[in-house]
């Protein structure tokens, strides 16, 4: 296993600022636009999404997610992310979060539960700037330092938690259900 940092293993570009996209040029249906609200634990909420319309998300077409992307809250909660699964590729990503982009070196779903180590999110919250709303850049996160083991045992970790937190998915649907 090697340490690495992120940066040297992807690209991670910020969202949007607001002079690139208002509140007005959000339309009713559109290209939905993540921001740190819908970070969920591993899939983004899906509940009062922004969108904009395909002329806008044409002209800010460096902020489509793709598929094995991480989006990072930027503000607030700086150590929140969640992991772009298929049925969210395409969509965009606000100016309060970032985006990271594994290269082929890394396991993309390996990296986001890396970022779910309880000592990453301490590390990030730690290397944020601001006394009253904690931040973080590009700059930083991409000296958070990595553990990598080779890439077929990544794919074996991510696919060991990935499917442990399926079933608890599953289980808390059926508990909703029951309940309901």
């Amino acid at each position: 296993m090697r340490m690495t940092q992120l940066k040297t293993i992807a690209d991670i570009q910020t969202g949007p600022f607001g002079s690139q996209l208002h509140k007005e040029d959000y339309v009713e249906t559109g290209t939905p636009i993540v921001t740190v609200e819908h970070l969920g634990n591993r899939v983004f909420t899906e509940q009062n999404l922004p969108r904009v319309s395909d002329s806008d998300k044409a002209r800010l077409i460096k902020y489509t997610l793709s598929t094995g992307d991480i989006v990072f809250s930027r503000v607030g909660s700086v150590d929140r992310c969640s992991y772009v699964d298929k049925s969210h590729d395409g969509w965009m990503f606000s100016g309060r979060c970032l985006r990271v982009r594994p290269t082929e070196l890394v396991d993309s779903l390996y990296l986001y539960y890396y970022f779910c180590l309880e000592e990453t999110k301490q590390f990030v919250r730690n290397i944020a700037v601001g006394a009253t709303m904690p931040s973080i850049n590009t700059k930083l996160l991409g000296e958070v330092e990595i553990a990598l083991p080779d890439l077929n045992n990544q794919k074996r970790i991510a696919a060991v938690l990935s499917s442990l937190d399926d079933k608890i998915e599953n289980n808390q649907k059926l508990n909703d259900n029951l309940a309901a």
